[in-house]
């Protein structure tokens, strides 16, 4: 399974990346400013600077103190 969006505003870390880009965010507080996500239940924080620092669109889900790592996306998320 696959990290691939911020579940509590239902945005895919592939249509914020470019959103982010475009705005100039690079950091999670100028993304949660400009989208809220990241700003309901947090599980997406790390994913969400890990995404915003190297532009990957997915994660394998990382355990506790580990840093999210690039992960392939599921096929869902390909369409």
């Amino acid at each position: 399974m696959a990290v691939t969006r911020c579940v509590c505003f239902r945005r895919s870390f592939a249509e914020l990346v470019p959103q982010a880009r475009s705005a100039g965010w690079t950091t999670l507080p100028q993304l949660a400013a400009g989208t809220g996500c990241g700003t309901g239940c947090g599980a997406c924080r790390p994913y969400l600077e890990r995404m915003l620092a190297t532009g990957a669109t997915s994660f394998a889900v990382a355990r506790p103190g580990q840093e999210p790592q690039p992960a392939r996306a599921e096929a869902w998320d390909m369409a």
